[in-house]
């Protein structure tokens, strides 16, 4: 403390004494003219004032020494490396995620804002295998999997500070886990700054925790799978943990949990498990995935899940209904075709009169159906169309479940006004004209998608029986096609389409029973289509949305590749459909990609993207037709970390706390950091001294105005002036 008096101080001694003695005179006139207890107050308010005129004549000032901010840097260091990418807690946060709040520039009370208001030149670096400037608030970790030079990071900071000696460094604060598997030593590098005398702080980000990997896979990739057998399936479950390991391990197809069970491995054991048996119901392709709940530390999640894709084969035998209002000479030909061959099992249920039923078949009621599920126990539907107006409303568009959803087969024959009303676009014909022909007319069987090359259907001479009536198809479903046609007009007479993962067919020759009385070869004949087309019905549909698989895990970063293969209606390539990919994935990753058309292969669809984060991806395939028609398929890709990085992330939290006692500098975990935090920095610092003048304090000014106006209220109190 020092005063600003800039007179000689004899002077100020002088004017002390007669202030003084003004003040003693003053004071003995005021203790005759007034009550003791008043003027014992004044006087003290008059020394007051006194004392505060006085330390105002003298100026006193404090001088503080403050660093000298225009001739330092304060350097930030954040690591940018691959193992900062990694989450320590199963759905927390990433590390570098836990850093940002701190270094956002654009927050005002940020640290790193608070730090540039405070000191001005604060530098930040990011650095993995190589160190550069961090500008703005780009926080895409540049270079995935990269590994960690925090050595080189921290000697390249000091070399620069001897580059710049009018700006030398006052201090470093890095933000990191501790990695270190490149470059210079740690601990090497900070014995040179303790020797400049340079404090480097630390804010270490991590966590300790056991690593290892718990991984789980299909044990046998081609299962056998019949519709309506049993499908057996099994995992294995490996613990690469140094420790033993206690997980659930769950079967799924789609988002139903199939299976589930508790496994317990010591370390390096290897578990393999057989899941209860599953019947699936039908032909056609099941994706079927297992998933293993992993521990804490584990270095892949993308292992954690399998997926198998199981072509399900036809079932030995086949279910097959009839339903009719009526009886119908065409029933007794099929049912002797179908029921001589042990492939089917041919059911049949037919009203005979107003409570008259016949019904052949286990389990059958002599009754119409009451129950919207009774359909799914069948492959297969033979179906008069004057019968619909006779069901409930209930079961009878519950066919339309029946063939979209579990992937039945619908044969329908006989008029179709009610049949459209009903059933809507299920039935592949719009408009079937009756017709009555005098003479038998000449059909044509097409060898997709019923037949093969080794049936030869050039050979078979169909025909729609004269003197009989039948139904020509006039209008038809844009995705329909006809596979039975007049030789001369290409009018369909059996139309075939794909609903859903379902086949329906519409039959316009309901009296074809005189193929089979017309010859033997007739007779063969008609038991070779009726079989075929029972058996192309009772397969279920052909899986018109076919996603390829990607059975390899994906390295973290690079581009991952969508695919799809659709069928239209017609069961040939779809050109003109509009396939867009929804894409989920860890992170709270979402985003759209929709796919084009690739021109190499008709009804292939095609697009990209590039995940940034590893873990499983899953993805929801929507593909939409002109017409309306909607169809949807999910899949998976499974992503996982890639380099050096990801063999090791553990949390070098001893090093790091080394490194700061060595360097004079503090440790901090990034749990105890705020942005309040104030860094050391290095001694010998250029300075610069403050003087702060006491006399231009405000408080001395109200001060003075306080006592000067208490003092005047008590003069008037006892009529002084």
């Amino acid at each position: 403390m020092g005063f600003d008096w800039p007179a000689p101080p004899l002077l100020y001694g002088f004017i002390l004494l007669v202030l003084i003695g003004a003040l003693w005179v003053h004071a003995l006139r005021l203790c005759k003219s007034s009550p003791p207890k008043i003027a014992s107050r004044l006087i003290l308010l008059r020394i007051f004032s006194l004392s505060l005129l006085l330390a105002l004549l003298a100026r006193p000032f404090l001088e503080e020494e403050e660093l000298d901010q225009s001739r330092f840097r304060l350097l930030t260091l954040v690591d940018f490396s691959g193992s900062m990418d990694v989450r320590d807690d199963r759905g927390g946060k990433k590390r570098s995620e836990k850093i940002r709040p701190y270094l956002e520039t654009l927050t005002n009370d940020s640290w790193i804002n608070q730090q540039r208001q405070r000191y001005g030149q604060v530098d930040l670096f990011a650095f993995s295998e190589e160190r550069k400037r961090l500008v703005g608030d780009d926080w895409n970790i540049p270079q995935v999997g990269s590994q960690t030079a925090l050595g080189d990071a921290l000697s390249r900071s000091l070399l620069q500070t001897e580059d710049q000696p009018d700006a030398p460094l006052g201090s470093l604060v890095v933000f990191t886990d501790g990695r270190n598997n490149s470059g210079r030593n740690l601990l090497e590098v900070g014995n040179e700054y303790r020797a400049q005398g340079i404090p480097v702080h630390v804010i270490g980000v991590g966590k300790d925790r056991p690593q290892g990997d718990l991984k789980v896979t299909f044990s046998e990739r081609n299962p056998r799978a019949v519709a309506k057998e049993d499908l057996l399936l099994k995992a294995k479950v490996i613990n690469e943990f140094s420790k033993g390991v206690s997980s659930r391990v769950s079967l799924f197809m789609g988002d139903v949990k199939l299976n589930e069970q508790t496994v317990s491995l010591r370390p390096g054991a290897i578990r393999e498990i057989l899941f209860d048996p599953i019947i699936p119901q039908t032909a056609g392709a099941r994706r079927y995935r297992v998933e293993v709940e992993s521990p804490d530390g584990d270095v892949e999640p993308a292992n954690d899940l399998d997926t198998l894709l199981v072509e399900v084969k036809p079932p030995l035998q086949f279910s097959i209904l009839y339903l009719s209002n009526q009886p119908r000479p065409l029933y007794p030909f099929l049912k002797r075709t179908l029921s001589k061959e042990e492939q089917f099992d041919f059911q049949s249920i037919i009203r005979l009169g107003e409570n008259a039923f016949h019904s052949l078949g286990e389990g059958l009621d002599q009754k119409y159906p009451d129950d919207k599920d009774f359909w799914m126990s069948f492959d297969a539907i033979i179906l008069d169309t004057d019968v619909l107006d006779e069901l409930n409303a209930t079961v009878a568009y519950s066919l339309k479940s029946f063939v979209q959803k579990k992937g039945g087969g619908l044969l329908l024959f006989g008029p179709l006004n009610e049949a459209r009303e009903i059933l809507g676009g299920v039935v592949p014909a719009k408009v079937a004209k009756r017709v009555v022909l005098k003479q038998n007319i000449s059909l044509r069987t097409l060898e997709e998608p019923l037949f093969g090359p080794e049936d030869e259907v050039e050979e078979m001479k169909p025909f729609l029986p004269g003197r009989l009536p039948g139904y020509l198809v006039t209008q038809k479903n844009p995705a329909s096609r006809g596979v039975v046609v007049v030789r001369a007009s290409g009018e369909s007479i059996l139309a075939v389409q794909a609903y859903g993962s379902g086949k329906v067919a519409y039959w316009g020759s309901p009296h074809d029973w005189r193929r089979s009385l017309r010859d033997e070869d007739g007779n063969r004949e008609f038991d070779r289509f009726w079989q075929a087309l029972a058996q192309w019905l009772g397969t279920g549909g052909e899986e018109r949305m076919k996603v390829a698989e990607e059975s390899e895990i994906l390295d973290k970063g690079t581009e991952a590749t969508l695919e799809v293969k659709a069928l239209g209606s017609d069961f040939e390539p779809a050109v003109d459909a509009l396939v867009v990919a929804e894409i989920s994935g860890p992170g709270e990753f979402s985003k759209k990609v929709q796919l084009y058309p690739r021109g190499s292969e008709a009804g292939q669809y095609a697009g990209n993207f590039r995940p940034k984060e590893s873990g499983v991806y899953e993805i929801s395939y929507h593909l939409s037709f002109p017409d309306g028609e909607k169809l949807e398929q999910s899949g998976l890709i499974r992503v996982g970390e890639a380099g050096v990085e990801s063999q090791d992330t553990t949390y070098a939290e001893r090093d790091l706390q080394m490194l700061a006692k060595i360097t004079g500098g503090q440790y901090l975990h990034i749990s105890d950091f705020d942005h309040s935090w104030e860094p050391r920095f290095a001694e010998d610092l250029p300075t610069l001294k403050k003087r702060k003048n006491l006399a231009d304090a405000w408080p001395i000014f109200i001060a003075l105005f306080l006592a000067a106006g208490i003092e005047w209220v008590m003069r008037r109190q006892v009529g002084l002036r």
